[in-house]
Formats: structure tokens, C-alpha cells, sequence
């Protein structure tokens, strides 16, 4: 029992910091954010641009955690167990934008 108890205060402490770093980043790439954040780097990029490439990394991790969490809650309804993928699907639409704006 206490086991399980611990287990699901780290997903969802992992959940929670996935839903940080979703709003860190998504912030820059909705405004289109064209400040470049480190000038002096070899590849300087605009935050937009950054903030994009690093969601593209963090989706699956943060569907991962989502994943972890839809399996150990202890809610009974299927609808409401749903939407803990709401940040997964946020993550994978702004990524699939920034894809497609890169490639056009």
C-alpha cells in the first residue's frame, strides 16, 4: 500500500513537472518568439525555433508520464481518466505545427 502511494506521488510530481516545461516552452513558440536567446552559439537559433526543437524532445517523456498516470489512477470514469492526456496532445500539436512550418 505504501509502495503504490509513493509510486503515484511520482507520476503525477512528473506529470506536474512535464505541465511546467509544456508552458515554458509553448509560450515562446505561440508568440513566435524571434529573440535569439544565445548569440555567441555555434548553431544560434530563435527562441521560437528552440523552444519548438525542445518539445519535439520532451513529447515522449511527457507521454510516457501521461501513459503512467492514466494507468494508476484510481478514478473510475473512463472520461475523466481521459483527460490526463490533454498536456500529450497540446505537446503533439504544437509539434506537429513546428514541423510543418520547418519543412515549408
Amino acid at each position: 500500500m505504501r509502495e503504490s502511494k509513493a509510486l503515484s506521488l511520482l507520476i503525477i510530481i512528473i506529470n506536474v513537472i512535464g505541465v511546467i516545461c509544456l508552458i515554458n516552452y509553448a509560450i515562446p513558440y505561440l508568440i513566435h518568439d524571434t529573440t535569439i536567446v544565445y548569440p555567441d552559439a555555434m548553431l544560434p537559433t530563435e527562441a521560437w525555433d528552440r523552444a519548438g526543437m525542445i518539445l519535439t524532445f520532451g513529447f515522449i517523456p511527457l507521454f510516457v508520464a501521461n501513459v503512467l498516470n492514466f494507468l494508476f489512477m484510481r478514478i473510475k470514469q473512463k472520461l475523466v481518466r481521459l483527460l490526463v492526456f490533454i498536456p500529450s496532445a497540446v505537446c503533439f500539436v504544437i509539434v506537429v505545427s513546428y514541423w510543418i512550418t520547418a519543412l515549408v
